[in-house]
C-alpha cells in the first residue's frame, strides 16, 4: 500500500519505521528542518535504546500533501485543527486513521466526508531527534471504526499485518477510547504536576492514593469498572515506570498539553460537583501551561 503518515513526532516516526518495511510510506511533517534531516539521515529506529535499523523514507511538508491509499494522523489532538485543512481535502474514499489521546476530537471525525477510524497505541516510544525514534515498549495498535465500514477496517488490518508490529480490531470505538482515556487521565496529569516518572504514580504512597481517587472518579463518570481500570493503570505505570509521560514532557518543554482532550473531556461529561479530583488536576495543568508562556 501507499501509506501517508501526518506528524513527525514519536508515534509518527515509530509507525513510519515499521510500516516502511512492507509498504511505500510518505511522512508529512510541518518543519522544513525535519524534512531535510530525514532526507539526509534516513529514519533511524532504536529498540530499547539499542540501534536497530535505518530506513529510507519519503518525506514531504504537510503543505505538499497528496493522495495515498490511507493516512495515519499522528499529531497530538490540540494540533488537529492546524492540519485539518490538508486532510479534509483528500479524496472522500481515503481512510483516515487517527491516533490521538483523549476523545475531544471524535465529534469532528464524525463530520468528515472521508471514512474515519481511531486507534489506541500501546507502544512506548520517544523521539530522540528529528529523524530518530526509540521504541521503549512493545505492544499493539488497536483500531475501531468511527464512520468507516467494518469491512474496510478488516481489510486494512489484513494489509497492515506484520508480526513485529501488530494491529488489532475491535467493534466499538467508545469502550476502546475510554479505556485509554482513563489511563491518561490518571498518569499524565499527576506525573506532570509533580514532575515524576510514570512509576511514581504507584510507588509513592500519597501519589498512589491520589491516582486511585482519580481512577474511581473517572471510572464512575465514564461508566467503567473501577477495579479493571485500576488494574490497567497499575500495569501501565509499572511497565513504563522510568518513562516520562507525554503531558510531563510537554510541560518540561514549554508546550501546550492535551489537557482539554483528557481531563477536560471528563469534566465535560461530569455533572456539577461530580469530579473534584479531575477538576483539581485540570486547573493545575492550566497553571503549569501558563507558567511556561511567561
Amino acid at each position: 500500500m501507499n501509506i501517508g503518515i501526518i506528524g513527525g513526532g514519536s508515534i509518527g516516526l515509530l509507525v513510519g519505521s515499521y510500516l516502511s518495511k512492507n509498504h511505500v510510506v510518505t511522512l508529512y511533517v510541518k518543519r522544513k528542518e525535519q524534512k531535510e534531516a530525514l532526507q539526509a539521515k534516513e529514519l533511524v529506529l532504536y529498540k530499547f535504546s539499542n540501534s536497530f535499523r535505518s530506513t529510507p523514507i519519503k518525506v514531504k511538508l504537510i503543505s505538499e500533501i497528496d493522495q495515498n491509499d490511507c493516512f495515519f494522523i499522528c499529531v497530538k489532538q490540540n494540533h488537529l485543527y492546524e492540519i485539518a485543512p490538508f486532510y479534509t481535502k483528500l479524496d472522500d474514499q481515503t481512510p483516515l486513521i487517527f491516533l490521538q489521546n483523549g476523545m475531544g476530537h471524535v465529534e469532528q471525525l464524525q463530520s468528515l466526508s472521508q471514512p474515519t477510524y481511531v486507534g489506541i497505541v500501546n507502544h512506548g516510544a520517544n523521539r530522540m531527534n528529528d529523524y530518530t525514534v526509540n521504541h521503549l515498549g512493545e505492544g499493539t495498535i488497536t483500531l475501531a471504526s468511527v464512520t468507516g465500514s467494518e469491512e474496510q477496517l478488516a481489510m486494512l488490518i489484513d494489509q497492515l499485518y506484520d508480526s513485529s508490529f501488530v494491529f488489532k480490531k475491535v467493534d466499538d470505538f467508545i469502550p476502546l477510547m475510554h479505556e485509554k482515556l482513563i489511563i491518561n487521565a490518571v498518569i499524565n496529569p499527576l506525573t506532570a504536576i509533580f514532575d515524576v516518572p510514570n512509576g511514581s504514580v504507584i510507588q509513592n504512597e500519597s501519589l498512589r492514593l491520589l491516582a486511585r481517587n482519580l481512577c474511581e472518579e473517572a471510572a464512575n463518570i465514564l461508566r467503567i469498572h473501577t477495579e479493571l481500570a485500576w488494574e490497567k493503570i497499575y500495569r501501565v505505570a509499572s511497565s513504563t515506570a522510568e518513562n516520562t509521560s507525554s503531558m510531563r514532557a510537554d510541560i518540561l518543554n514549554g508546550k501546550k498539553t492535551e489537557n482539554e482532550a483528557i481531563s477536560g473531556y471528563i469534566l465535560h461529561l461530569a455533572e456539577t460537583g461530580q469530579a473534584p479530583y479531575t477538576t483539581f488536576v485540570y486547573h493545575s495543568i492550566l497553571v503549569l501551561e501558563r507558567k511556561t508562556d511567561v
